[in-house]
């Protein structure tokens, strides 16, 4: 084997490895979190930095962990004003895009699903398409558009595909 191809292949193997890495971190903090007992300090011990921060009244916070380009999973993370673990909830799920209404802003769209995992820009159509990748109830990698007025932001309408990374060329 080449010395480029051998680069490639560890280069692969790596990335791999810690996309496997953060989803393993997930898995495990889903598990070993307890409400109430676990403190925001060993929910970041667990998973890391979240990806996104929100400040609640009273002093609560929720933390999102985006799993994205390649993941499947958004997971919000509740923390207590008394600053302990409160709960975690998959955010990515048929159920949670059903929420979704023609009108609704990119801001609301990010509280409801947080950062989306893939943003596209169609000037002639004048149109931004949001996607987040997900798993399906029916087990099926999917993506969920969210089809944005490039003008005003706001929601024009809402779409799903077959995700092109579970069934390539189809």
């Amino acid at each position: 084997m080449d010395p480029i191809e051998s680069r490639r292949r560890a280069l692969a193997v790596l990335l791999a490895g810690l996309a496997l890495g953060a989803a393993g971190c997930d898995y495990v903090a889903q598990r070993k979190l307890i409400a109430g007992q676990h403190t925001e300090h060993d929910v970041r011990q667990l998973m890391g930095v979240p990806t996104l921060v929100w400040d609640l009244p009273g002093g609560a916070k929720e933390w999102d962990y985006v799993r994205a380009p390649q993941g499947t999973e958004t997971l919000r993370v509740s923390i207590g004003p008394d600053g302990r673990y409160q709960g975690m909830t998959q955010l990515l799920t048929d159920a949670n895009f059903r929420n979704a209404r023609p009108g609704m802003t990119g801001d609301e769209l990010t509280r409801l699903f947080s950062r989306p995992n893939e943003v596209h820009r169609f000037e002639r159509r004048s149109e931004v398409v949001w996607s987040w990748r997900y798993v399906g109830d029916d087990g099926v990698k999917t993506q969920f558009h969210a089809h944005l007025d490039a003008a005003t932001g706001r929601a024009r309408h809402y779409s799903r595909t077959d995700d092109p990374q579970e069934r390539p060329g189809a």
